[in-house]
């Protein structure tokens, strides 16, 4: 059995490498753990998913560098500090009128 803490180094490794990755090449990472073992490790670590893209991208709440309106974009995936799609849009209705 493989020790917690490699498998959580090796996420936060492959994390930094990467910016941002795919539940498939996650689970690649860690030998084709189940999907639950790689939610459980990365949220340890601290981990975003993509609100575009069908949320099919995972990164880390440390390496997003987020614009004025809340949004980081990598490689044109799309991440908000407001999580959904639905959360940004409201935040970025209520920021215009506010503004």
């Amino acid at each position: 059995m493989k020790n917690k803490s490699v498998d959580s180094a090796l996420l936060l490794t492959c994390l930094k490498d990467n910016k941002i990755m795919t539940i498939g090449e996650l689970r690649n990472t860690l030998g084709n753990q189940c999907r639950m073992t790689v939610f459980r490790k990365l949220s340890v670590l601290g981990y975003i998913s993509s609100y575009s893209h069908s949320g099919k991208y995972y990164s880390l709440k440390r390496t997003a560098r987020y614009n004025k309106y809340g949004i980081w974009s990598y490689k044109s995936v799309l991440f908000s500090k407001n999580g959904t799609l639905k959360n940004t849009m409201k935040f970025l209705i209520d920021y215009s009128e506010n503004s």
